[in-house]
């Protein structure tokens, strides 16, 4: 008989060990907390998890199982990665093991949990009064933290086409040539655009301009983006001004939900942010709009 798994994390302990460092036998982490402010040290098997997340203990465990399964051949892949540093030495297999990853983390955190959760309040409180009984009902329990959790399991498992779509974008690797290290987050895929395309949204795979950044370890990160307008960059960059380092920090914090992690204790960077502009730090920031 399958144990069944009860601590169920949202970003994996497969990736958080790129950000970590030894403690005795042991993998530890350092984050910085924007809620509270804090910092401290954790076991990566202590962090970015909850409690039956994904798929209760009474249940197949189905999504858990298939993450387990993407994570194992992940670790392989970003191992080699970090090591040769070249995006090119990558065999068509295993960039589309990479694809693959990229697109369930994009998915699979809490931070996305909480974005259609507020999704689905937002149109109760715009079209809800105007539904009729029965609808009304089922808009209802749509918006039951269980009911949130399967829709989100859903979404998970259809992840194909994201892969798909990520695989012919635009990819860069970032060599980090300086002292100061990438930062991870409980959001790693934090996705960008600059360029305004009001009156419509601009954070999605076919948008122009759309950039995701997602650090791989504190000397290596990725950047996958639109082909239209970064077609002529080169595939990889070396960094050596510390300026270049901010903004990929800047992303981790400001797109988190909760937490940013380090291998290492100075989060001088983060607090500054945090003093310039508090709702960062928001639990109840608004994320979205509907419209």
């Amino acid at each position: 008989m399958e144990n069944k798994v009860i601590i169920q994390h949202y970003v994996p302990r497969a990736y958080l060990k790129n950000f970590s460092y030894f403690n005795g036998k042991e993998c530890y982490i350092w984050v910085f907390d924007k809620e509270g402010e804090k910092i401290f040290q954790t076991n990566i098997k202590k962090i970015a998890f909850e409690n039956e997340f994904y798929d209760k203990v009474s249940e197949e465990q189905t999504t858990e199982k298939t993450l387990r399964n993407i994570e194992a051949k992940f670790d392989i892949v970003i191992q080699k990665l970090i090591s040769v540093k070249e995006i090119d030495k990558l065999s068509v297999e295993e960039k589309d093991i990479l694809a693959e990853f990229i697109s369930y983390q994009m998915i699979r955190t809490k931070e996305s949990r909480i974005m259609l959760e507020d999704v689905f309040k937002q149109f109760f409180e715009k079209y809800g009064d105007k539904l009729a009984p029965n609808l009304k009902k089922q808009a209802i329990n749509s918006m039951k933290k269980d009911s949130i959790r399967k829709t989100h399991n859903n979404l998970i498992g259809d992840m194909e086409k994201f892969k798909k779509r990520i695989k012919n974008l635009k990819w860069i690797l970032l060599i980090n040539k300086t002292k100061f290290p990438f930062w991870a987050s409980d959001n790693p895929v934090a996705e960008y655009n600059e360029v305004d395309l009001s009156p419509y949204g601009n954070l999605g795979l076919e948008c122009f301009g759309f950039e995701m950044h997602f650090p791989i370890s504190p000397k290596v990160a990725l950047i996958i983006c639109d082909n239209r307008r970064f077609m002529n960059l080169p595939s990889k960059e070396i960094i050596k001004d510390y300026r270049r380092i901010v903004r990929e920090r800047d992303l981790q914090v400001r797109y988190s939900t909760r937490f940013t992690f380090s291998n290492e204790n100075n989060f001088s960077f983060a607090q500054m942010m945090i003093k310039e502009n508090p709702k960062i730090k928001d639990s109840n920031r608004k994320r979205l709009t509907i419209k």
